[in-house]
């Protein structure tokens, strides 16, 4: 596995996520790391994978879930500690991925310039542009916590919802197909 430096394009830059002009060491093909923001999205952006994100998003995000699992805990104590050293990178791994999650879940590969255009999108939870834009704007307020965590919650019930309903078990692409 051949490691890469890649710019990140500046359809995934956000001063949260990344700034632009960011550069990263990428592997080929490794997608699901939830500490690398956007990878697979960025991959394919680049041409390093033709693995459509959004066609694997069945078996991605639950790996990705459970890294979700890990950065929550590690949150949970930061907060109720009121030790924010450190708050803020983990803060930007979840928002990362709740947004990639919601353009997976539309069929769309990432791109932060959506973020205002959720609430028209067919799947994603209420009020989802608004909540994205609130955790944005202070990704190190214990509210901003709390609301991550309830997005990601309802993306989570959304997403198996719509496993179940389309019966899927490899292409959620299909979820934002019409039958």
């Amino acid at each position: 596995m051949a490691e890469r430096m890649v710019e990140i394009p500046h359809r995934f830059c956000h001063p949260v996520v990344y700034k632009k002009g960011t550069i990263i060491s990428v592997v080929r093909d490794k997608t699901t790391d939830l500490r690398v923001p956007f990878l697979a999205d960025i991959l394919y952006m680049e041409g390093l994978t033709d693995r459509f994100p959004p066609d694997h998003a069945a078996r991605d995000i639950p790996v990705m879930l459970n890294q979700w699992t890990s950065i929550k805990e590690i949150l949970a104590d930061k907060f109720e500690q009121r030790q924010l050293n450190g708050a803020e990178e983990e803060m930007r791994f979840g928002i990362a991925f709740a947004i990639q999650w919601i353009h997976w879940m539309n069929g769309k590969t990432v791109d932060m310039e959506n973020i205002q255009h959720f609430d028209q999108w067919k799947v994603h939870p209420v009020n989802c542009s608004e909540r994205i834009q609130f955790i944005l704007s202070r990704p190190v307020l214990y509210h901003s916590y709390v609301q991550l965590c309830e997005l990601i919650e309802e993306l989570e019930k959304q997403f198996y919802k719509l496993i179940a309903i389309k019966g899927i078990r490899k292409a959620p692409s299909a979820v934002n197909k019409e039958d």
